[in-house]
This record gives structure tokens, sequence and C-alpha cells, in this order.
């Protein structure tokens, strides 16, 4: 038993160390109330670097808006168990209409950042270049975005308010059969970090703590020492 629990431990840290990391340059927060209730904050990561096309729209969307359409307001339109959770249409609130900065589309970028696991943030649209103000949020790893959808953050803090969304019973077409909305949305103030792809990443907290990387070896020896301690 110990020996298992060992090399699951051992085994999370070789696969953390293979995790992909994002540099996270600004927060943006969307506060949701479902059925006249408050559920939480969602906190999103935007990559800055990866899309700043995409990251500047939906910034300026969750602030000041474009002619006075923002984020605030609009509800969750489209919602897909153990997929995604779609919103952000400023222009007609109902999944029809677009609107960026840059005019009522823009162009794909960073189609290279899978979908691999719960909480990307990704522009929807209906086609090729044609971004506009709507996102959706994964709910779970959804391989089938990759290279079609342009990845703009991911969720920081507050999944568990998606899943909460996520739950919501809905009719036919996917849509809420209960108002789900963004009754605030902004900005955080934040100093640029770096987030990973992998929720468990040992690897990174490891790294965050200061830990030089060339103690991965000491930390090797140490579980070596432990399972010979073990006796196995």
């Amino acid at each position: 038993m110990n020996f298992i629990l060992v090399c699951t431990i051992l085994s999370h840290l070789v696969a953390a160390n293979n995790a992909r990391q994002f540099r996270v340059t600004d927060q943006v927060y969307l506060d949701i109330i479902k059925e006249d209730k408050p559920i939480g904050r969602i906190v999103i990561g935007l990559f800055g670097d990866l899309a700043p096309k995409a990251a500047k729209n939906f910034k300026i969307l969750a602030t000041k808006g474009i002619k006075g359409k923002s984020y605030k307001g609009t509800s969750f339109i489209r919602v897909i168990k153990r997929f995604m959770i779609q919103g952000g249409d400023v222009v007609t609130n109902d999944g029809r209409g677009s609107i960026s900065i840059y005019g009522r589309t823009f162009e794909d970028e960073n189609l290279d950042t899978e979908h691999s696991a719960a909480g990307f943030v990704s522009m929807a649209n209906n086609g090729k270049d044609t971004n506009g103000c709507q996102f959706l949020i994964t709910t779970k790893p959804t391989p089938w975005l990759d290279n079609l959808h342009s990845v703009v953050g991911k969720v920081v803090d507050g999944q568990k308010v998606v899943h909460m969304i996520e739950q919501t019973p809905t009719d036919m077409e996917d849509r809420p059969e209960v108002p789900i909305f963004i009754a605030d949305c902004g900005l955080l103030p934040t100093e640029p970090y770096y987030i990973s792809d992998d929720p468990y990443d040992l690897w990174g907290w490891i790294k965050a703590s200061a830990v030089p990387l060339t103690m991965s070896f000491s930390i090797l020896g140490f579980f070596h020492w432990m399972i010979k301690k073990m006796e196995i």
C-alpha cells in the first residue's frame, strides 16, 4: 500500500513536470446570478501574450464596453453538460450577436493551445476568423475544440461556479430553463504570473515555492529513501 502511495506521488511529479505553463497578464471577474440569487464569482486569467487581440477585446468588454455594451447584464445562453457554458452576447443577448473593438469580427489567434482541462476560456465563433464578443468556458477536456477556437484565458478561481451553471436544466436547444446572467464584471489588478493546465500541478507548486530545479533529484532521492525504509 505504501509503495503504491509513493509511486502515485512520483507519477504526479513526473506528469506535472510536463504541464504547460501560461502567463496571465490580466484578471477579469464575472459575478454570476442564477434564478435571482448570487452564486459566486468567476475569475479569468487572460493570456495577453498568446492572444493579445482577443485578450484586449475581452478586457474592454468586461469593463467600459463597446458603445455602451459590456458583459454586465448578459446571459449564459447555451449550457451543455460535460462540455461547456457559453455567454457574452452583448448585442442581442441570445447567441446571434457579434461585436468587437476591431469591428463585427476579428481573426483567430492562439489556436495552438489545447483545451486539455476544464476552465479554458475560448472565443465562440461561426467558423474561421469570426470571433466577436461571445465566449465559452470548458467544463472538461474538449480536444474537439483544438485548432478551431482561440483560447483567450483560463479560469483561475470560481470553477465551481462554472459547474453550478453547467448543472442547470436546459431545453432541447441547450438554453438554460432559468435565467443566469453576469450581474457585474470588471478588472482585478494583478502583476503577471504563471498558471498550469494541470489542476494537480505539484511541480508548479514546488517552483512557486522557490525550490531550485536542481532539487528535483533530491526529491527523487528522498522518495527512494522512503521506499527503502518501508522495506519493500
